[in-house]
């Protein structure tokens, strides 16, 4: 979050660089994604990237998705993922993944 903060302080700064506003600017969109997200669903839309990102825009971007909980980190990546399909293409619900859990005995301890 302090990275994001602080992209932004140095945008708005006398003088900051067009790279310094552009990642000022990217941090202003990744952090609004962030507040207007629900809590259980996706975040509404898909933060853009530029054409090439700079490293701050970079160091902004990963210092925001840091501090998101996993819960809005995996529905930003399943929205990115969905925006990337061909339009008209329909995803089926995935249904519940169960992974079995087998237990491995502690040394000394007889199979």
């Amino acid at each position: 979050m302090n990275a994001l903060i602080d992209a932004i302080v140095a945008a708005v700064a006398a003088g900051a660089s067009e790279d310094a506003r552009a990642a000022g600017a990217q941090a202003c969109r990744t952090l609004l994604a962030a507040l207007e997200a629900k809590e259980g669903e996706p975040i509404a839309a898909p933060i853009p990237m530029p054409a090439t990102p700079s490293p701050a825009d970079v160091a902004a971007i990963v210092g925001g998705l840091k501090t998101l909980p996993v819960e809005q980190l995996l529905d930003l990546a399943i929205a990115r993922l969905k925006a990337a399909l061909p339009t008209g293409t329909t995803v089926e619900p995935v249904r519940s993944l169960t992974v079995p859990l087998i237990p491995f005995p502690r040394p000394g301890q007889r199979r």
